[in-house]
């Protein structure tokens, strides 16, 4: 049974590279060093003379980046290491170094300390307000609270972790199992010299939709996604390209109409209306997400669409090919007054 921590000595002065590789003991390391969550912090400009670090690892206190234990970067050996700091450590011996979602705070972390720029752009209000910053103006103004800095910082580090966690590894596994289950599937649209990917999905995860968008082997540029209250919202990526809907939009409305049994004295372009086209209020065109609604924020007021997802992929097939390139702004028709009859304006034809 390992000695149980009772004390974690750093630092006084909390910056990236400590406040990371305490969290990742905290997190991962439990097993392997009990009680280190609960453990009190001290901070110490260094160790006390006559004891090593594994003397007083020995007697439960963990040192962070000082003494020469095995979480100090800065001795000899690591030098002109410019890949070695205290996370890199820590990391490496709880054996969580190579993990996707741990894999982007590891490198600033590591980009922070050993080459002093945790956030790259040369913009200074970028630099004034990146994190590596804050923490310095933190430790300024807190210097005898550094226990609140860390406080403040993991909770930013955590929350990033959080999101890269989803990102990494929920998404990828939900993915997998809607696939596995027949929920999931993919297709492709061939548009002039290039191919259309959608997905077609059965999920209520807003997250997902992002997800199948941007992961490097799926980038759909538009998602099919059928809620389990059977509402259907088309989504599109808007990175590179960007859809024009408007052929999309008009043939949904079109088909919804028909299904609905009724007849819409519209024009042509009153069909491809962003927002909501009355008679057909299932369908809401989002000129500015781009994408077509089923649902949204208020779906509980907005009827559940009556084509199927096989019906929608349809008109996905037949008027996406049309629809590389920026759409063209609706424009709503001017309405004439002759001046010997004049008419009642409305607000709604404003």
């Amino acid at each position: 049974m390992p000695q149980p921590i009772h004390t974690v000595a750093m630092y006084p002065r909390p910056h990236p590279d400590n406040i990371v590789a305490l969290w990742l003991l905290k997190e991962f390391g439990t097993e392997q060093f009990p009680g280190i969550t609960e453990a009190k912090l001290e901070f110490w400009n260094q160790a006390p003379a006559g004891k090593t670090a594994d003397q007083l690892e020995a007697e439960g206190v963990m040192l962070i980046d000082l003494g020469g234990g095995k979480f100090d970067h800065h001795q000899e050996k690591h030098h002109d290491d410019k890949q070695t700091c205290a996370t890199t450590l820590v990391a490496k011996y709880l054996g969580v170094a190579d993990r996707p979602e741990l894999k982007k705070l590891l490198e600033y972390v590591r980009r922070d300390d050993l080459e002093g720029r945790g956030i790259i752009s040369k913009d200074p209000i970028d630099r004034a307000f990146g994190l590596s910053a804050i923490l310095m103006n933190l430790n300024r103004d807190y210097p005898d609270h550094p226990e609140y800095v860390i406080d403040v910082a993991t909770r930013i580090f955590v929350a990033h972790y959080h999101e890269e966690y989803k990102r990494k590894v929920l998404m990828p596994q939900e993915w997998r199992d809607l696939q596995q289950s027949g929920r999931a599937s993919q297709f492709t649209i061939p548009a002039g010299n290039e191919n259309l990917r959608v997905v077609v999905v059965e999920s209520d995860s807003k997250a997902l939709v992002g997800f199948v968008r941007a992961v490097g082997d799926i980038q759909a540029d538009a998602v099919i996604q059928r809620l389990s209250t059977g509402h259907t919202n088309i989504v599109t990526r808007q990175t590179q390209r960007r859809l024009n809907l408007l052929p999309t939009v008009a043939e949904l409305r079109k088909a919804e109409a028909a299904k609905l049994g009724v007849q819409l004295n519209v024009t042509p372009e009153q069909w491809e209306k962003p927002r909501r086209l009355e008679g057909v209020e299932a369908w809401y065109f989002d000129t500015a997400a781009n994408t077509i609604q089923n649902g949204g924020a208020a779906m509980e007021n907005i009827p559940v669409t009556k084509l199927s997802v096989a019906e929608i992929k349809a008109i996905l097939e037949k008027t996406l090919p049309l629809s590389l390139g920026v759409p063209k702004p609706y424009t709503k028709p001017v309405q004439t007054i002759d001046p010997a009859s004049p008419t009642e304006l409305k607000l709604s034809d404003l």
